[in-house]
């Protein structure tokens, strides 16, 4: 199966599903790295598909996976966060970081991927890789990071809902990151986020807001 995905018979979903049940039944997970590393794309895309079903059994491919966060394809981009946010560590503030810039990627849906790793990363990672930025000049990342750890904390509704006002588009996001980590106990700034004039916050608070169970005042 290796060999044919090799050869180019990905892209069918069958022998990518053959290959997935493999692995999950004992086949050697280091063998994926072969496809990790493949130079045509739908290998790539089919192994990093295999790497996100996997969960943390593809911990062992981490600094792989991690290294296509830049991918020219967006479904590797977009599964290859999927493996950030099962596996990443307090020690990977490289590839967190790299991750969190995917908040300002070209395509819509790994946008929304990537609030959905901000969303749901520990904080603990975050807080890791908000420490490993210079402190010098912040970056809007630093200002939405620090957003997030503040208010995550302080469950201060008032400044996540101006966040999600704010002028910039990242801010805004990182606003709207923050209301779904506090949703569990503060719905508030999470259904502001669903009235959103930004159509991709609207869509990740509404898909959100469905899996809390929370669709109305």
């Amino acid at each position: 199966m290796l060999v044919r995905l090799m050869r180019g018979e990905a892209g069918g979903g069958d022998l990518e599903n053959e290959l997935l049940k493999e692995f999950q039944q004992g086949y050697p997970i280091s063998k994926l790295r072969l496809l990790l590393r493949a130079h045509d794309e739908g290998v790539v895309e089919a192994a990093v598909w295999i790497g996100s079903e996997l969960g943390s059994d593809a911990m062992p491919l981490f600094s792989d996976i991690a290294d296509l966060l830049r991918h020219a394809s967006l479904k590797v981009r977009f599964f290859a966060l999927d493996c950030l946010t099962v596996n990443a560590q307090p020690k990977d503030v490289r590839a967190v970081n790299v991750g969190l810039d995917l908040i300002e990627d070209p395509e819509p849906s790994v946008k929304w991927k990537a609030l959905m790793f901000l969303s749901s990363a520990p904080e603990v990672v975050l807080r890791a890789a908000f420490n490993a930025l210079p402190v010098e000049n912040p970056s809007l990342k630093q200002r939405g990071l620090d957003l997030l750890l503040l208010t995550s904390a302080s469950r201060d509704s008032s400044a996540i809902i101006a966040g999600l006002s704010d002028n910039n588009a990242v801010l805004r996001r990182y606003a709207a990151a923050t209301a779904a980590r506090v949703a569990h106990s503060d719905r508030a700034p999470l259904l502001q986020a669903m009235k959103s004039a930004d159509p991709i916050i609207k869509q990740f608070a509404t898909d959100t807001a469905a899996r809390h169970g929370i669709f109305r005042a």
